[in-house]
């Protein structure tokens, strides 16, 4: 994908348990299930506290020699600088009706 979303073990197990949760007759669980099963890896921290992407999903995530983390409130994502400018800018745009929702 666009960026590599981070997310804590507490977070993972309840996304796990929601799609667990959805009806079997839904096509979205199975869907749900290969795609987060078949993409995601679990990555422990080294000495220093430091997370150790996996190369192939740090290449395609276009990640190089730099790296922006960007906070959701209960998880985080990964970006290359120059893809998070991109969506950066598209979320100014829309954050304006977001923002609106709020209210």
């Amino acid at each position: 994908g666009p960026c590599l979303r981070v997310l804590p073990p507490r977070q993972m197990a309840k996304l796990v348990h929601e799609v667990n949760a959805m009806a079997n007759s839904d096509p979205n669980k199975v869907v749900l299930k290969r795609f987060i099963g078949g993409e995601s890896e679990q990555v422990t921290l080294d000495k220093a506290g430091r997370i150790c992407l996996p190369e192939k999903m740090a290449r395609d995530a276009g990640l190089g020699e730099e790296a922006v983390l960007v906070g959701l409130l209960d998880r985080f994502e990964i970006w290359s600088p120059e893809r998070y400018e991109k969506v950066k800018a598209s979320d100014a745009v829309m954050a304006q009706e977001a923002f609106k929702l709020m209210e």
